[in-house]
């Protein structure tokens, strides 16, 4: 409902609500309508809430606005205001822009000349209507300047972006500073040099820009600097709201100099800074002098560290000549000279206006300056400005220190802040008073009467200024007469005075209209009070209410209509918008009863075709109304016709029909099959002028048969044809029964359910969905779609799906739910079990870490698996510790394997002096973990065995020489031999014999006494301590002209050298005569060259070894011969092992290794290489002790290549063939066109869900659209549908055409994409459906 009403002379608004009813707007007599304009184009829309707000936001406060919001409120709420003519407008809006600030919103005389001129050619606005012209143009203009933009940028303070830093340079070199800032309104930046401006030079240019991001950037560019140029330079950014400066310093090299300084003016009491602007680089020492005295010359005195001279609490004896002396570390000086003057600041005399000023009396304002140092001015302010000229206001000087303001005759606009400013050259003081002058009450908005409509709401203009704010008071006459006026009862609900006086009634009636008085006071003057009158007329308007007459065929059927409203009134009955004509069967008669006019029709013998809509009008001069009666004729009734089913539910239907002749409806229905009408028929009643009725409380997914029968009191229609409709499908309310979950293997569940109850389905089940979660993890369930694999109404059916791909020995929450078209049903209760029977680990413990532990022991600990790792409790380890070269064990392997339940374990009957690998592995009652990487520790030295091959040789009478080699096996790095000899008359003798060398197996026993019978034996010693003795040799000196040649150095020593390395073969050779030592290898004699040196004394030195063999070293002579030979066994790494696939599951493959010759040095461990489809290549450790490998975590399907590398001390040995395989599962196979593809007339609907699997699940599905013409041109139009997805949609196709469509389904094991020609419905309902590519389409209907 909107609201009208009018702008009038009197400024009387009324409001009304809009009707049928016309009514019209009268002016109070003697008003008259704008020339050539209608009564209606002087209406604003406004709606109640508006009328308060036109009277709330004007108030009396200096007799203006209250501020600029309460005007924009007014603005906004009025979609057009009272016509008062364009040029008014124009200047009304010039006016106030003029005339009002924040300072002062007081109404600028010249600006309301303005509007009157503007308003002079407007005849229907007397001179009386000023002020209300002024408040109304006022109003509307001060709302637009609000200039309110929520887009606008808030105002801030310059900030600096970028500034300059110091820079030292030679003279004749270019010098660039830079600012930027930011801020709004846009900040100005200005450059000083030395706090004084830049001045004027060709070698200086300063600019400025505006970046597009809002910075305001400026630069100081000088060419060709001098020493001149330098200083200190400041950039000072400054906007409204504030300023912010930066300084840097420009050295340039050069003798020192001092820039002119200015004279300095200071206030008497407080600290003054005396800057010395000086420059030159290096930088200058800077002192100052006063009258030839250096400074400081008194503790009030101080030289800042920047040259500055500070000056505490100046006085006037501190007034004088000041010079800064520069000098610079050549001796060079320079000097500049200022004038300080010490002033004494103003101090005035606090004065303040007298109280209780009233208009047109007269007062002073005196401003006595009772110190301070001339010259000295005085100004007066008003209100922070600069005081205007004014006639009732004369401002006198009457001495230099005292000035006088005459009020002659105060006014009102006199109120305000006066300030009396006085200032000298040291500083500025002021002091304000206040006035605020009594004015006696004035109107703002002059009270004047007006017409109103019964029913609308009217506003009595009454608004008045003065100080105090005047009180306004309503009072009204009783009578007909302006006499005896009453105070009137302001309730709030029929009557309520806005803040600004004006009186607001609303729903006016009769009572209303009469003689009003407003009356302002406050106590200042005489009051204000003025009488106004409202008139109020009553529109026409009919008060029968219309509505539906019934009568039987040809009888009589009466209507009454009764109409009120003020003279003269009218009521006519109108049909088919035309006035009803008289007849024989029409007639109409009319009567007055209580001010009211009643007309009554009369149709006799009525007929079927004087049913219809009668309108009974009433019309006065002040406005129309009218009411619709509806004649309706009841005949025996005929079956309904037309009758349709629209807006079918899944639970309701919409049924629509036409009736002949009125009559009341009874809609029969039933289930299409098994129920018959007389058994199993529902009857639903409606009224009997209905044309419509929704069924509700249906079932879904059933055919109903629905009849319609009409029926009055003259009996019943005959049944309707009967409609047949289907409810649409529900998504199920029921959960799937019989869920149960149980491990498939180690990363796999087994789900088995059965199909909701059939009463709960609410439609044909087209799939499940199931849901699963790792118990105890805060994430969203994983959905995988899968479709009814049971016969079609078979409920009892077991569902059944395989999830795979799952985390070992983890908890997994499982439901299930079905759906329809119509949607998923709820999940089934969640099912927690345990995912798998366990697995191995997965990983191997961590933290391996080994070391020796006494004579030939090992201690190793290490740390459990991860838990994400570890798929079952741990049982326990299995440590595994090769020696990293062959020695013997008691088992024949080269390996030990201990288990233990602990995190450590020690490792006892290792061999001594041995690098040993430790792996360790964890293993549950499932199986074994990869074993860790391995770890090296040696075992530590045991006491060595007796030295072997020894040897006593008689060389003189007084000499015997002992050969020996040493022991085996290996114990440890022999420090030394003790020989040991003994006579039998004599104490036993020891001998150290050093281990290193040739000459460490072998010792001559000198200065033995000839003939005695000597006993030799050998100890050998390690760090473990000394060993067990050789056999106890005897021997007896004796002259000796010779002895056969002895060929000594470690006999029968076996030496294992890494391909490609060196060793030496010691030898010498002893005997006499002295013998020549020679090697063979193979027979073959060994000369020196690239491979083999023969170095002096008789070793052998083998550069590069190159592959195992023995090398005899001979010693010769004429006395004889002798050798010794030693054993070089060449260590290289292990030959290529071989794989093969031992067995494959969905997601490992389980691969035999078989080992090859070892290279000479135990087998370490293997490393498998394998990788998928362009992958990457991965590595997995294998156990050096094992046979197999197990890859797990591989792709269901995927092909993979592998290959095998084995490692030993001294190498990796060459990959093995590659295996290439794949795991268990095949890609996607081809679905059923029938069951994928449903179509209708624009869509096709894809259930990927059915897409069958072969072992490993499908990812997702691209789904692509193609071009019949080219056949190359393919748009995606799903890139990846996930497993969640249950039907698919493809909609906006043209019908009754044939469509190419690719879909893709993509799994680990492979793609499997099918080309589908799909027909979608033509407009009579046929399809072709959806056939493979490579089959022929058959034509579409």
């Amino acid at each position: 409902m909107g609201w009208r009403g009018g702008a009038y002379k009197d400024r009387v608004y009324i409001l009304q609500s809009h009707s049928s009813s016309s009514e019209t707007e009268t002016p109070r007599s003697g008003g008259h309508s704008p020339p050539g304009t209608a009564a209606d184009d002087t209406s604003v829309s406004m709606d109640q809430e508006n009328v308060n707000v036109i009277s709330e936001n004007v108030r009396e406060d200096d007799g203006t606005l209250d501020d600029d919001a309460a005007v924009q409120e007014l603005e906004s709420s009025a979609s057009s205001e009272a016509t008062v003519g364009g040029d008014a407008e124009a200047a009304g809006r010039e006016g106030t822009e003029a005339a009002t600030s924040p300072a002062n919103t007081r109404w600028d005389e010249s600006v309301i000349r303005g509007h009157q001129h503007a308003l002079d050619g407007q005849e229907w606005l007397s001179e009386e209507d000023e002020v209300g012209v002024r408040t109304i143009v006022g109003l509307r203009r001060a709302s637009r300047d609000l200039g309110l933009n929520p887009y606008q940028r808030q105002e801030s303070a310059p900030q600096f972006r970028y500034t300059p830093i110091d820079q030292t340079v030679s003279p004749g070199a270019p010098v660039s500073l830079k600012c930027s800032a930011v801020g709004s309104p846009l900040p100005v930046i200005t450059w000083t040099r030395d706090q004084q401006p830049l001045p004027p030079s060709h070698r200086t240019s300063v600019g400025s820009f505006r970046t597009a991001l809002g910075q305001v950037v400026s630069h100081v560019n000088l060419s060709d600097v001098t020493v001149r140029e330098g200083g200190i330079y400041t950039c000072t950014a400054h906007n409204a709201h504030g300023a912010q400066a930066h300084s840097a310093r420009l050295n340039v090299y050069g003798p020192p100099f001092v820039r002119a300084m200015p004279n300095v003016t200071a206030v008497a009491g407080e600290d003054v800074r005396l800057w010395c602007p000086a420059g030159g680089y290096p930088v200058p020492a800077v002192s100052w002098r006063r009258d030839g005295r250096s400074l400081p010359s008194s503790i009030r005195q101080e030289v800042l560290s920047n040259g500055t001279l500070l000056v505490r609490t100046a006085s006037h004896e501190d007034a004088g000549r000041y010079s800064c002396v520069v000098t610079g570390r050549q001796g060079q000086t320079a000097a500049s000279h200022t004038f300080l003057h010490v002033l004494k600041p103003p101090a005035i005399e606090p004065f303040r206006f007298r109280p209780n000023l009233k208009e047109g009396e007269r007062t002073q304002l005196t401003c006595v300056v009772n110190s301070g140092d001339l010259p000295m001015t005085i100004n007066w302010l008003k209100d922070g400005r600069h005081l205007q000229h004014d006639p009732d206001i004369d401002p006198k000087q009457i001495h230099e220190y005292s000035t006088v303001l005459w009020f002659k005759k105060l006014r009102e606009h006199h109120s305000g802040s006066y300030t009396c400013e006085a200032a000298n050259a040291a500083a500025t003081a002021n002091h304000t008073a206040s006035i605020k002058v009594k004015v006696s009450p004035r109107w703002v908005v002059e009270p004047a009467g007006g017409t109103a409509l019964v029913g609308s709401t009217v506003v009595l203009d009454c608004s008045a200024r003065g100080h105090p704010q005047p009180v306004i008071t309503w009072m009204k006459a009783p009578g007909k007469a302006a006499q005896d006026f009453q105070p009137m009862v302001v309730d709030g609900l029929r009557s309520s005075q806005a803040a600004n006086g004006s009186l607001v009634l609303h729903k006016v009636s009769r009572t209303h209209a009469g003689w009003y008085q407003c009356r302002a006071d406050n106590t200042v003057g005489s009051p204000l009070a003025e009488v106004v009158q409202l008139t109020v007329h009553a529109p026409a308007r009919v008060v029968t209410e219309g509505g539906r007459v019934t009568g039987h065929a040809g009888q009589v059927v009466t209507v009454a209509c009764e109409a009120t409203g003020d003279d003269p009134l009218t009521v006519t009955w109108l049909r088919h918008h035309a006035p009803l004509s008289p007849g024989h069967r029409v007639t109409v008669s009319e009567s007055s009863v209580g001010g009211a006019v009643r007309a009554v029709l009369e149709v006799r013998e009525v007929t079927a075709a004087d049913a219809g809509p009668y309108t009974c009008r009433a019309t006065n001069p002040h406005g129309d109304h009218t009411q619709v009666f509806t004649i309706a004729i009841i005949e025996p009734p005929r079956a309904p016709v037309g009758v349709e089913v629209t807006q079918v539910g899944s639970r309701s239907a919409r049924l629509a029909w036409s009736l002949p002749q009125p009559a009341a409806v009874t809609i029969q229905y039933k289930a299409a099959e098994g129920e018959t009408w007389a058994s199993h028929g529902r009857n639903v009643s409606v009224g009997q002028w209905a044309a419509s009725h929704v069924l509700t409380g249906l079932s879904p997914h059933l055919t109903y048969a629905v009849r319609l029968m009409a029926h009055n009191d003259l009996g019943v229609s005959l049944p309707s044809p009967t409609q047949l409709f289907t409810t649409s499908e529900e998504a199920p309310s029921g959960a799937p029964r019989d869920v149960r979950v149980a491990a498939g293997g180690p990363r796999s569940l087994l789900v088995t359910w059965r199909a909701p109850d059939p009463r709960l389905t609410h439609g044909t089940l087209r799939g499940y969905t199931l849901a699963l979660r790792r118990q105890n993890l805060q994430g969203h369930f994983t959905f995988i779609t899968r479709p009814v694999t049971a016969a079609l109404g078979d409920v009892e059916a077991v569902e059944q799906y395989e999830v795979r791909g799952l985390v070992p020995a983890s908890l997994y929450e499982v439901a299930v739910r079905a759906f329809t078209r119509a949607g998923p049903g709820p999940l089934s209760s969640p099912r927690i079990v345990d995912s798998t029977s366990h697995d191995a680990p997965s990983c191997p413990p961590a933290g391996v870490s080994c070391r020796g532990s006494g004579r030939g022991g090992v201690r190793v600990w290490w740390s459990p698996p991860p838990t994400h790792c570890a798929h079952a409790p741990v049982s326990g380890y299995t440590v595994i510790a090769t020696p990293t070269q062959h020695v013997h064990h008691s088992s024949g392997s080269s390996a030990w394997e201990v288990n233990t339940t602990n995190l450590e374990k020690n490792l006892d009957a290792l061999p001594p002096a041995t690098n040993i690998s430790v792996r360790v592995k964890a293993f549950n009652e499932v199986g074994f973990s990869p074993p860790s990487r391995p770890v090296f520790c040696v075992t530590e030295d045991d006491v060595p065995g007796p030295p072997r091959h020894l040897r006593v040789v008689v060389t003189g009478p007084s000499s015997l020489l002992v050969t020996w080699s040493p022991p085996w096996p290996h114990t440890g790095i022999i420090l030394h031999y003790t020989l040991y000899s003994s006579r039998d008359d004599q104490a036993e003798m020891r001998d150290l014999v050093g281990a290193g060398g040739s000459e460490a197996t072998w010792r001559e026993l000198n200065g033995l006494t000839e003939a005695s019978r000597i006993q030799v034996w050998v100890t050998a010693t390690t760090v473990a301590g000394e060993g067990s003795q050789s056999p106890r040799l005897t021997a007896i000196p004796k002259p000796t002209p010779s002895f056969a040649p002895i060929a000594v150095g470690g006999a029968g020593r076996m030496w294992r050298v890494g391909v490609g390395s060196g060793v030496t073969l010691g030898c010498r050779g002893l005997g006499t005569p002295a013998p020549t030592v020679s090697w063979t290898k193979g027979g073959t004699t060994l000369t020196s060259g690239p491979l083999t040196q023969l170095l002096p004394g008789g070793d052998l030195h083998l550069t590069a070894v190159q592959d195992s063999d023995n090398y005899t070293c001979w010693a010769r002579s004429s006395a004889g011969v002798d050798n010794l030979t030693h054993q070089v066994v060449a260590l290289t790494p292990p030959e290529p092992p071989s794989l093969s696939l031992s067995h494959a599951s969905h997601h490992a493959l389980n691969l035999t290794v078989m080992p090859a010759a070892d290279g000479g040095a135990p087998i370490l461990g293997y490393t498998l290489h394998h990788r998928g489809r362009a992958g990457e290549w991965v590595e997995t450790a294998g156990d050096p002790a094992g046979r197999s490998v197990m890859v797990r975590g591989l792709a269901c399907g995927a092909p993979h290549h592998l290959y095998l590398t084995a490692w030993n001390t001294h190498g990796t040995s060459a990959p093995s063939p590659v295996l290439d395989t794949s795991t268990l599962g095949s890609p996607p196979g081809r679905p059923n066109p029938a069951s994928l593809v449903e179509v209708n007339a624009t869509c096709v609907t894809l259930r990927l869900y059915v897409w069958p699997e072969h072992g490993c699940p499908i990812t997702h599905w691209k789904v692509e659209r193609g071009n019949e013409l080219s056949g190359s041109s393919w748009t995606t139009l799903h890139a990846r549908v996930t497993r969640d997805t249950g039907d698919l949609g493809l909609c906006d196709l043209h019908s009754g055409a044939w469509h190419l469509l690719r879909v893709t389904a993509a799994s680990t094991a492979g793609d499997t994409s099918v080309l589908y020609r799909v027909a979608t419905r033509d407009t009579n309902g046929g399809e072709c459906g959806a056939f493979p590519r490579h089959h022929g389409p058959p034509p579409c209907p």
